[in-house]
């Protein structure tokens, strides 16, 4: 597959699927709002995928 193909997309969906489906049980039922829940599971997301496009792009030296 080529990087940045449709199966990213797919990954992230899922990531963020299974994130929202999680929290959303607990947070939803102490009366948070949906958009809050929303919002929290994109911040989670976002540390985990910076990550790996920031590591992604750089060459490595060699030792």
């Amino acid at each position: 597959m080529r990087p940045g193909g449709a199966a990213r997309v797919v990954a992230f969906l899922l990531c963020f699927g299974m994130v929202v489906g999680f929290a959303s049980t607990y947070l939803l039922a102490a009366g948070v709002s949906g958009w809050l829940v929303i919002s929290a599971a994109l911040l989670v997301l976002a540390v985990p995928v910076g990550a790996a496009l920031y590591s992604g792009g750089r060459p490595r030296g060699r030792r």
